[in-house]
């Protein structure tokens, strides 16, 4: 029978004592007098705290280069603000962006739909003159009208061609621009009439009738009246400087009678074609002044001489409508240098203010100093987002963690 080895009482191990702060010294207190367990942990921390240094130093780095770009567009927009670009941000277009941003305001505005509306109208008022504006620049963008709206723009130029009509219209325009019933005819017997010595004659033969009778007088008629007959009677020994005086000055004397002329141009034209002015200059006794307001007319009638001659007379005289001041004139006439023969029907589709926006351009300094301020402030507010972000999900993330660990 086998016998079984008697049962012992054992006694549990003691519990692993945990490491007293002070048994946690490094060098030779660490080797005397501490346990095992405590000369191992020691060992640990010592690679923990090796292992650490590395570590922050590529968190540093990492927080430098995530930084890099903001501290960059920073720079550089303060580098672009400190040249002052939005003291002159609009500069000059060419006459290539002038055509292109005209071409492209044309396509958005004179749609098929509104050019059937605009044809419409006129049709219903028989405007022979506002249809045949509207279909140049309509052509410009490649829009036509319809089958039954060009069969009725044929029926109204045909009935208004009668030659009858046309004698009677024309002897109108002859004696009075201002009673002339049609744009056409006022361009085939009003206008080469005004041209000519003439028509500044009739001019200053109305004012006349007016001063015998006790009306008032036009003097800004008379004024340019006057400049076209002595423009004229110069014609041959200045040349085309004359030539370019004479052409502004009729269009502007026909635009006050016609009634085209804007107020605020009208008072601009009577401050600079004064007849006591013109008197002190013919007398030798005027002053630089009057020497620098006759350096300003003449610009404007060059202004506006350059507009006919881009143009016709007929619009020429019909733009001005659109012209309140000199620098008006100057913009108008670049407008017709790029546009030609459609430019009464550009100003009267797109107006006068967007047509003039598409003479000027915004800088590319303006531009580029723009975007540096806007890429930098995205940036900074991009920093800001994680920043908080990770200030406010972080105590989120550890007690998550710390559920997930239960």
């Amino acid at each position: 029978m086998r016998r079984e080895p008697p049962l012992r009482a054992t006694r549990p191990k003691e519990p692993q004592r945990p490491v007293l702060r002070a048994e946690r010294g490094l060098g030779a207190a660490a080797g005397q007098g501490a346990p095992r367990e405590a000369r191992g942990l020691v060992a640990g921390r010592g690679q923990g705290q090796t292992r650490r240094g590395p570590r922050r130093t590529r968190r540093r780095l990492a927080r430098v280069i995530r930084a890099l770009p903001l501290l960059l567009s920073l720079l550089l927009g303060f580098w672009a603000l400190t040249t002052n670009p939005f003291a002159q941000p609009f500069l000059r277009a060419s006459e290539a962006e002038v055509r292109q941003a005209l071409d492209a305001a044309l396509a958005r505005t004179l749609t098929p739909g509104r050019l059937e509306q605009e044809i419409g109208t006129a049709l219903e008022a028989d405007d022979l003159d506002r249809i045949d504006m509207l279909l140049p620049v309509a052509a410009r963008v490649g829009v036509l009208p319809d089958a039954a709206q060009s069969e009725q723009i044929a029926a109204l130029r045909e009935e208004k061609d009668s030659v009858w009509g046309k004698v009677e219209a024309c002897g109108i325009c002859a004696a009075d621009i201002a009673e002339c019933p049609s744009l056409q005819m006022l361009a085939y017997c009003g206008i080469p009439l005004e041209l000519t010595p003439i028509g500044d004659l009739n001019a200053l033969r109305r004012a006349g009738g007016d001063y015998f009778s006790g009306a008032d007088v036009d003097e800004v008629e008379v004024t340019l009246a006057t400049v076209g007959l002595a423009a004229t009677g110069t014609l041959a020994l200045t040349g085309g400087t004359s030539a370019t005086v004479k052409a502004g000055a009729t269009a502007l004397r026909m635009g006050r009678r016609l009634r085209t002329l804007t107020p605020s141009f009208l008072d601009e034209l009577a401050r600079l074609a004064d007849p006591a002015m013109l008197r002190r200059l013919v007398s030798g006794a005027g002053d630089a002044a009057d020497t620098a307001r006759l350096a300003r007319a003449e610009a404007v009638a060059g202004d506006v001489s350059r507009v006919v001659r881009n143009t016709s007379m007929t619009d020429g005289v019909l733009l001005l409508r659109h012209v309140d001041s000199a620098e008006d004139a100057a913009r108008l006439a670049r407008v017709s240098q790029v546009a030609g023969s459609e430019t009464r029907g550009v100003m009267e589709v797109l107006g006068k203010s967007r047509t003039f926006r598409a003479l000027v351009r915004l800088s590319d300094h303006a531009i580029a100093t723009a975007a540096l301020l806007w890429l930098a402030f995205a940036q900074a507010l991009t920093a800001l987002g994680g920043w908080l972000g990770t200030r406010l999900l972080r105590p989120a993330a550890r007690g998550m963690a710390a559920h997930l660990d239960r």
